[in-house]
């Protein structure tokens, strides 16, 4: 990730969810619904949120964080068996043809919008980076059920928090820092809900 940093704009591709299944804070709950293994977020992390309009050109559907790597079936133990699994967007394909999967896509990308509020299109990049040592079912157990699009073309991110190792604070691209992981209920909760209305505004 080398330089990034809270406020940067950035051009990301691949797996993509929503702010609704990002809590920073909450580490443990976000890496259980992201489909990553405990403790892949200890080392902190920046949240992304989509900074422009999507076309159908611009991703496939990977089903939800259930499917991890956007395929069926529970995650193998190694990666060629793991790259073996069915996608969800070919079995869409297949059942629709081009036609209809983009048909979908259009339908999805004027149902809502998903540049602003708790829908809106985001990222997680860890600080800790994929382990070529561990297997598939290890690093990425099924998730908890969040939207999950596969963008194939890079796309317009703002780094919108960073996250310190431990979930402590995050530094948000406004330059305040919120104390998301503080030991009082009431402060990590106000600390929480500020950065949330932050992160779908911004």
């Amino acid at each position: 990730m080398g330089s990034l940093k809270a406020g940067d704009l950035a051009s990301f591709k691949g797996n993509v969810t929503t702010l609704m299944s990002i809590t920073p804070g909450a580490e443990a709950h976000v890496e259980e619904m992201l489909g990553y293994h405990p403790g892949r977020l200890a080392g902190g992390y920046f949240v992304l949120v989509l900074k422009q309009a999507l076309t159908p050109q611009d991703f496939e559907f990977d089903g939800t964080t259930l499917r991890s790597g956007g395929r069926d079936g529970l995650p193998a133990a190694t990666d060629a068996l793991d790259a073996a699994r069915p996608r969800v967007h070919d079995a869409i394909l297949a059942e629709r043809g081009q036609a209809g999967y983009e048909a979908l896509q259009s339908q999805v990308l004027n149902r809502s919008d998903w540049t602003s509020g708790r829908r809106r299109i985001a990222k997680v990049l860890p600080v800790i980076r994929h382990d070529a040592n561990l297997p598939p079912n290890v690093q990425y157990p099924m998730g908890g059920g969040g939207l999950q699009w596969k963008l194939v073309r890079d796309c317009t991110f703002l780094v919108v928090a960073e996250v310190s190792a431990g979930g402590a604070t995050a530094l948000a691209a406004d330059g305040n820092t919120y104390a998301v992981g503080h030991p009082e209920y009431k402060v990590w909760m106000e600390a929480r809900s500020q950065l949330r209305r932050y992160m779908e505004r911004a």
